[in-house]
């Protein structure tokens, strides 16, 4: 485990940052877990409505056409109309989603282009399910070394394009959960400088245990002696991941780190508004709270919506954070936590003033 702190507290050198639009991109088609269960035959191997108790996923959203930049870009152009800047204004457009439109060039290009963010200095952020917290963190340092002064980051997932529908056996069926409580949809966050001392990212830490990496893969490259027969393709696409050593991993490493950036920020378990946490499961989150004493109070803070929309990966955060908006908890001043554990292994705390 090696963490890195990034001192933020408020203001410094006389710079401080803020998000100051969200906004999210949800597919129409709705998908519950009984569907899901009887295309991918799991009934040869569980009783009925097994997917839905392992991880509490009633149902997701996938989207049918759109590219991951659309979905991208949609929520993008909600997150600028929100905080009621032009496209043109926008210094730099981040893309952190996992799926993308191709691997060449950046998806941020097509991101810029469809939002009219044509000004924009444009580049992609990757890191499993933490893109959007890592690009929450660059979109800081461009603003606070003076390099950008406004940073819009997007995501757009289609994660329904990983599932792995041909488990044939009861172990590989439980390594394809993952993959089959997954859902798509868009996210974006404007980054912005702020003159306001008392709002703004307060305190961060990222880590990482780089000897993890093993437990979750998607996208494997084959050998050229594996090329697929039919297609030619040498990728595999399908989501594999063995649950039980990658949730445990990610408490070792996730934890820790929380208690520290409360610390620094000076707040107790009872200063929270609310938190947000990206979350594989229920399931991850169920587990979590058993191993951190009085911190478990908190859980009824933690803005849950991964029932609705199973594991939208990284626009998990960005999801929330538009929910709690329109639903009045997220609001001028409030204390927030946000935690977000990904393969690899990586992990991230931070605070902020809404």
């Amino acid at each position: 485990m090696s963490p890195e702190q990034t001192e933020s507290n408020g203001s410094r050198n006389g710079v401080g940052v803020w998000i100051s639009g969200v906004g999210a991109e949800v597919p129409a088609d709705v998908v519950s877990s009984e569907e899901v269960e009887q295309r991918a035959g799991l009934q040869r191997f569980f009783k009925p409505g097994w997917l839905e108790r392992v991880t509490g996923v009633k149902e997701r959203r996938w989207a049918k056409e759109a590219m991951p930049s659309d979905l991208a870009a949609r929520a993008g152009s909600k997150a600028l109309a929100r905080a009621g800047v032009d496209p043109l204004d926008v210094d730099t457009v981040l893309f952190a989603g996992i799926t993308r439109d191709f691997l060449e060039p950046a998806t941020a290009n097509v991101v810029a282009e469809k939002i009219g963010a044509c000004k924009a200095r444009v580049f992609d952020v990757l890191n499993a399910c933490n893109g959007v917290i890592d690009g929450v963190d660059v979109a800081d340092s461009l603003i606070r070394t003076g390099k950008a002064q406004r940073v819009l980051l997007t995501t757009g997932e289609r994660a329904s394009w990983a599932i792995h529908w041909t488990p044939q056996t009861a172990e590989e069926a439980l390594r394809s959960v993952a993959s089959l409580s997954i859902g798509d949809g868009g996210g974006a966050l404007l980054v912005e400088r702020c003159d306001d001392p008392e709002r703004g990212l307060r305190e961060r830490e990222f880590g990482s245990d780089v000897t993890q990496w093993r437990h979750a893969i998607g996208g494997r490259a084959r050998p050229e002696s594996e090329t697929c027969e039919h297609c030619g393709s040498n990728m595999i696409p399908a989501f594999l991941c063995d649950s039980k050593p990658l949730f445990a991993s990610s408490f070792a490493l996730l934890f820790p780190m929380m208690y520290p950036v409360m610390q620094r920020s000076g707040w107790g378990p009872r200063d929270l508004d609310v938190v947000f946490c990206h979350l594989p499961s229920r399931r991850f989150l169920e587990d979590s709270l058993e191993g951190i004493g009085r911190w478990a109070k908190f859980s009824s803070k933690v803005w849950l919506n991964v029932e609705r929309y199973g594991n939208v990966s990284t626009c998990m955060l960005p999801l929330a954070m538009s929910e709690a908006q329109e639903a009045g908890v997220l609001k001028p001043g409030a204390k927030v936590l946000v935690l977000a554990p990904a393969s690899g292994i990586s992990a991230a705390a931070m605070t902020l003033v809404w």
